[in-house]
Order: structure tokens, then sequence, then C-alpha cells
């Protein structure tokens, strides 16, 4: 009778928790399409075919060269196709979508966090802390992003399997089972692969490190089948030209390579274990100073320092995650991104780790009638900032008037800033727009691109020819609104108007 009330009171929490999620978040089915939605949901002609085509052109790699977007991660493509078949155009049903995915990684959170720590209070807190993050708002709010609540599910999910306490062997079909899962979430996203390190981070939170490995031996070795197996398609896929995740092309040496790497897992571990900053952008970087590494050592530092009494494993344990959980999206891999909000997305659950052990202690001293309102007291500005940090993703104007608000030296701010003027009619202030961008960074392409398309909103046909020849001379053949812009210039004055929609 305990056990049956202990299993129904810990399923109530974590739904619980998962409702708090969808709540905080509601206002998103409200939203439109912003940003990349565009092309990669609104506009791609190639969700609305049938899904057996269009995932052996995912799988057989030829999704690149028929300009699918998101060629590498079938299982995203997989739930955009789910949407335009149920919702069509309407964007509210794709948000909720989005959103019932993110009380999905939600719930897989809170339930991690009670298989590490086993304790039902930790769980509770971690997951309110997973849940009303304001550095969460573009994965639920943007369509696109939700790639990063797929991983969150699998890795989270996978996490809770491994960390739950056994009583006999783990069997195939289980094993399977949480393979599967993880090759799911790979097929989402690539930094699903930070299951591996946060596993290890995670284990520091135990002391008996070669009984747990014995223990779950069997699922372990398919686990790693499905990432070797994944790694290997993926491997073919980059040295065949047929992976389209998009990396920085600039030769950097090992040593600015580090200096970044190191600026970017302690931004990236502090806004886990501490998510409240955020913006819809953030402008490009100088080379990182030596200090950064000073940084990275003091979180080590703690870490270790933690490490050496009992009670502090679990908070070690947590730093060590939001340590982690970033590198596969950092430096030492390049993406053409080095700073987004959903880079940390997979970090906080370091930070639910920490403060749900944390906060399991820091009850212990206040009255079992107190905890909820004391709980509540904590969660709701939080979560008031998180909806304030979903907003400018209602529509593209919201978007970019945060955007260069927030990151005003931002080239890709001022850029799609330019293109909601043009979309609004205000062909003067999106040529200001762009002028800023190209000034602050003239080698952004798309900046470029997007000036084509302003004179294009004109009827400049000949300058826009101009333009899109130097941007072919600076190697922007490939740039995204390339191939509509070289059929634009084609037509008359009044037709290539009419042509601009991007």
């Amino acid at each position: 009778m305990t056990v049956g009330r202990s299993r129904r009171g810990t399923a109530f929490g974590v739904w619980g928790v998962a409702l708090l999620a969808v709540v905080t978040f509601a206002p998103v089915v409200t939203y439109g399409f912003a940003y990349d939605d565009h092309w990669t949901v609104e506009r791609n002609p190639a969700l609305a075919g049938a899904l057996a085509p269009l995932l052996r052109n995912l799988l057989a790699g030829r999704a690149v060269a028929r300009g699918i977007p998101d060629a590498t991660r079938p299982a995203m493509v997989m739930s955009l196709w789910v949407d335009r078949h149920l919702f069509g155009s309407d964007p509210a049903g794709h948000h909720l979508h989005s959103l019932l995915l993110y009380g999905g990684s939600v719930a897989m959170a809170s339930l991690a966090v009670l298989s590490i720590t086993r304790r039902r209070v930790a769980a509770m807190v971690g997951g309110c802390f997973f849940a009303v993050a304001p550095v969460h708002a573009e994965v639920v709010a943007a369509v696109n992003y939700r790639e990063d609540a797929i991983a969150a599910i699998a890795v989270l999910g996978t996490l809770a399997w491994l960390f739950a306490p056994r009583r006999v062997p783990a069997s195939v079909d289980g094993s399977v089972l949480v393979a599967a899962l993880v090759l799911l979430g790979l097929l989402g996203k690539e930094s699903t692969i930070a299951l591996v390190p946060m596993t290890f981070a995670a284990l520091l939170s135990r002391r008996d490190f070669r009984s747990f490995i014995d223990a779950r031996r069997l699922e372990l070795a398919c686990i790693a089948g499905a990432v070797c197996g994944w790694g290997l398609w993926r491997a073919w896929l980059r040295l065949s030209g047929r992976d389209d995740v998009p990396l920085v092309l600039v030769q950097r040496g090992p040593v600015e390579r580090l200096l970044r790497t190191a600026r970017y897992v302690v931004r990236v571990a502090c806004d886990g274990l501490a998510p409240f900053r955020w913006a819809p952008d953030y402008a490009p970087e100088p080379t990182a100073s030596g200090w950064w590494l000073a940084g990275l050592a003091a979180l080590l530092l703690s870490v270790l320092l933690l490490l050496r009494t009992p009670r502090g494993r679990v908070l070690a344990a947590g730093i060590a995650v939001a340590i982690v959980a970033g590198l596969p999206t950092s430096p030492l891999v390049s993406p053409i991104n080095e700073r987004a909000d959903r880079f940390a997305f997979l970090a906080t659950f370091g930070g639910a780790l920490f403060w749900g052990d944390l906060g399991a202690r820091v009850t212990r001293l206040i009255t079992p009638r107190l905890r909820p309102l004391v709980l509540a007291l904590a969660v709701l500005p939080v979560a008031g900032l998180a909806r304030r940090a979903a907003a400018p993703w209602r529509s593209d104007s919201a978007l970019w008037s945060a955007a260069i608000e927030r990151a005003p030296d931002s080239a890709r701010a001022w850029t799609g800033f330019s293109r909601m003027r043009r979309m609004a009619g205000d062909l003067d202030g999106a040529d200001r727009a762009v002028a800023r961008a190209i000034e602050l960074e003239p080698s952004f392409l798309r900046a470029r691109v997007t000036r084509v398309y302003n004179l294009l909103a004109r009827g400049d046909v000949v300058r826009a020819r101009g333009e899109l020849e130097d941007i072919r001379h600076r190697g922007g053949g490939r740039q995204l609104g390339m191939r509509r812009a070289e059929e634009c210039v084609q037509l008359n004055p009044r037709e290539a108007a009419r042509c601009v929609d991007m």
C-alpha cells in the first residue's frame, strides 16, 4: 500500500511538473511562424508528399541535393511531416506539438533527477527549475527548434532509465528499447551525443562505478551500437558532401579554438545553472582571452572540492553535467553559430540536478504545509520571465525588434530586421537596416542576399544582378535564398518586385 501510494505520488508530481511547463509557455500556441520556420516548415514542399519517399531521401543522403531542410535529422523532419498532414499551414497545431514535446522533456528531466538522487522532493524542485527556465524559450516558441526537445527526451529519458534502482538484470527488450530511444534522439538532432559525457558526469553522484557498469552492460552495449551506427551514417554523409549542418569556414589555430571553447563551456555551464539570461540573437565575438581558461578551471575545481564530501557528490555531478552538456555544439565542432540560447538546453539539466538536490535539503527546514507556498513563490517570478523571453517569437516583427534591442551589434539581427521592414512595405527602413548589417560584418553573406531582395522589391533588376555576381564571387553561391533570387532577376522589373517573398 505504501509503495503504491509512493508511485502514485511520484507520477502525480512528474505530470504536475510537465503541466507547469505547458501552462508557463501556453501562449506559444497563438504565435505565428518566425525566422527559420518560414523555410523549414511553412514553405517546405517536401512535407506535402508521402512519408516513405521523404524518409528514403533523408536516409540515403539525397535530401541536401533536393533542397530538403534538416537533411540530416530524419526524426525532426518526420515530426514536421505529421504536423503538415494534421494541421496544414495553421501554426497553432505546430506550436501545440512543440509545446507537448517540451512537456515531455520536462517530465524526463524530473524522472532523471529522481533516478540519480533517489529523492522525490529533489525531482520536483529540479523539474520545476527545468520547466520554467527562460533560456528554454526559443526551443519551445520556434517550431524549427523543437529538435532540441526531441534530443532532450532521448538524453534525459535514457539517463532516467540507466540510473533507476535495479533489482534484476536488464532485459534484452528493455535494452533494445532504450537504444531505440537514443537512436531516435540522434536522428532528431546530433547534440543527442551529449548523452555520453553527461552519463559520465552524472556518475560522479555515485561511488559504485564498477557495480553500476556491471549491472547495465547489456543496455550500454546496445546504446553504444546505436551511437556507432548513427556515427558511421553521419561520417558517410559528411565525407560524401551530403551533410547540411553549417560549420565555420574560417580556419582557427588550436590556441584560439581552445580559448573559444573555454569561453563557450563557461557560458553554457553558467546558463545551465542560472538560466535567466536570454536573447533572440547574439553578436559575433572576437577571440577569447586566457581568462576564460581561469573560469573553466574554477568550475572544475568546484567539482573536485564538492566530490570530497559524500553530501556534495550530487552537487558536483550537477555542475559537471552543465559543463559537458554543451560540448557537441562548442567551437571544438565549429558550428556556424557560436552562441544561442538553445545550446544551453541540455546543460539546464545540470542546474536541475544541482538545485533539486540543494532544494531537497532546504525544504527539510520548512514545515510540510509551507513547502508548496515557498516553491510557488520561487517558481512564479521565473515563469513570468520565461513568458517574457518567449514573447518575441510570436512574429517576425517582434522577434527582430527584440533582437536588435538586445544585440545591437549583431549583423544577423539587423538582416532579419531588414527583411521584416521590407515585408511591411518600408523599403527605406529595410535599406538602412541591411546597410547597418553589412557595416557590422562585411563578410556576412546573408545580409548581402537580403540586399538583393530589397533591390528586387524596388524593381532594380540591374543592381540586383550585380549584387548576385558579387555574392558568387565571395563564395556564397549556396546561400539560402540564392536560387530564388537568381530566378527573380531574370524577370522584368514589375514581375521581379512581385517575385520577392523572402
